[in-house]
């Protein structure tokens, strides 16, 4: 049975109807792009423009004001001037409104004075019935109900949600995971967090059958007991990343000013996060390669990883990453490296490990495939990573037909700038549209192929992976 807060939360997530402020017909503004994205996201419940000057905004007729919507309303999205909001609030109440998604900035993260603004928000729909997100927060993004809070944002939902302290970081990471094939289930930015928290959301994704790995951007927290507590419960069942800022002073104060949040101890939190079993990364370009790595169906029995790899130099560094990492090369058994010398080049490769390829992998789109089935099926191999300097579409092809095959995690470093670039060298190598190479990383990533932006990445996600399977196992013997 779902206690109240789940419930509640699980109605804010589906509203019948929703309602816009901030619009206006005479210029672009925050309210017009909001309701521009429930518009562009195809929310299928009824949809209200609110503003007492405008007859219509982007094809829809202004209501002007709250109160004077004929029918109930779910959710109001508040995006108007700080010394606004108050009346606004109680406008709300007054209509019976739910929930508020509150975009506004201006109240704690400005000092002392906003801080007791938003308190007495906070207090004023309490008291009235009303939950509150935010307030200076980008509110929700659930492609199933229709919700978004930017243009653009993938409407096809994934697994993944993403709990954040920052708006920015929401719509950026959406947009630009949605180009690499990423999907998600749902994004919630909380902003100040006056009202509804991070531990409030937590408890929800814990419930949520939509979602099956947890990302968290997080700044700082008022209650971290519950917070371990409910991540400790909640992480042997679905994987936690977490992206913790404001770990130097000038980080913490910039988070302070940010969402008005509170930073602890770096080395406090980084025992306790290890403790409650949360996996640790540290910038976006990482988070992004780590829900890959996550979302594998595969899981890792060891440390022992295959190399394979174009260029001899990355072949090295990738080594290095893969030893920092934890991980151990993987000794290749003598069939193997017999299988291997039948197409690998006898002169500027290697079918050692890591096994260098050379540059007729970039010719001979079948060599990587060949080469990640050998070594898959190597019983000495738990795991392979390879660096591929072009990603054409016969090779991505080719590897998920071997993923199918060998059921063992890949790491697959390549620079995704060059899959689509047109050069005078294109004709040799070929290339692939931007639109078909999202569709390609997805089925990649839903097949266990994970793919990563440097080799340290990649070995780093590989090693965290092994160690929350031995994490699971211990937890739930299993």
């Amino acid at each position: 049975m779902k206690n109240s807060i789940v419930t509640t939360i699980d109605e804010i997530f589906n509203p019948r109807s929703i309602a816009v402020t901030g619009v206006s017909a005479k210029s672009n503004r925050l309210g017009n792009l909001l309701l521009y994205s429930f518009m562009d996201m195809g929310f299928k419940g009824k949809l209200y423009a609110v503003n007492s000057n405008e007859e219509e905004v982007m094809g829809i007729k202004c209501i002007p004001s709250v109160g004077a919507i004929d029918g109930p309303v779910d959710l109001v999205i508040i995006s108007v001037h700080p010394s606004r909001v108050p009346a606004l609030v109680d406008d709300c109440i007054a209509k019976g409104v739910k929930a508020a998604v509150v975009f506004s900035s201006g109240f704690r993260e400005k000092g002392d004075e906003g801080g007791k603004t938003e308190e007495l928000l906070v207090q004023r729909a309490r008291e009235g019935g009303m939950r509150i997100i935010g307030p200076n927060c980008m509110g929700l993004y659930s492609p199933s109900s229709g919700l978004s809070f930017f243009p653009g944002m993938p409407k096809e939902e994934g697994k993944t949600a993403f709990l954040s302290q920052s708006g920015s970081l929401a719509n950026m990471l959406g947009i630009s995971a949605g180009e690499r094939g990423i999907r998600f289930s749902r994004m919630i930015s909380v902003g100040n967090a006056a009202d509804l928290d991070m531990n409030d959301f937590l408890e929800y994704l814990e419930s949520d059958e939509k979602t099956e790995l947890i990302t968290l951007y997080l700044e700082g927290i008022a209650d971290g007991r519950r917070f371990l507590d409910l991540a400790a419960r909640i992480s042997p069942r679905k994987p936690i990343l977490i992206w913790k800022v404001g770990r130097t002073e000038g980080g913490r104060e910039s988070a302070a000013s940010h969402t008005g949040s509170l930073s602890g101890s770096e080395e406090i939190w980084k025992a306790a996060i290890r403790q409650a079993g949360l996996i640790a990364v540290e910038n976006l370009q990482e988070l992004g390669g780590f829900i890959t790595a996550f979302q594998n169906p595969h899981i890792p029995q060891g440390n022992r990883v295959a190399i394979l790899s174009g260029p001899g130099g990355i072949a090295v560094s990738t080594a290095d990453a893969c030893y920092e990492a934890g991980l151990k090369l993987a000794s290749l058994s003598d069939d193997s490296r017999k299988e291997l010398s039948k197409f690998v080049p006898e002169f500027g490769a290697s079918v050692a490990n890591p096994v260098d390829l050379s540059l007729s992998a970039s010719f001979d789109h079948s060599m990587y495939p060949r080469a990640t089935a050998i070594c898959g099926a190597d019983e000495n191999v738990d795991m392979i990573v390879e660096f591929i300097p072009i990603l054409h579409r016969e090779v991505a092809e080719g590897l998920l037909e071997t993923q199918a095959k060998i059921k063992k995690p890949i790491a697959v470093v390549t620079p995704l700038e060059f899959a689509s670039l047109e050069t005078s060298a294109a004709k040799f190598f070929g290339t692939i549209s931007r639109e078909e190479l999202s569709a390609i990383l997805k089925r990649m990533y839903d097949a266990g192929i994970s793919v990563h932006s440097t080799e340290q990445e990649a070995a780093k996600a590989l090693s965290s992976l092994l160690s929350y399977t031995r994490f699971r196992k211990s937890r739930l013997g299993a």
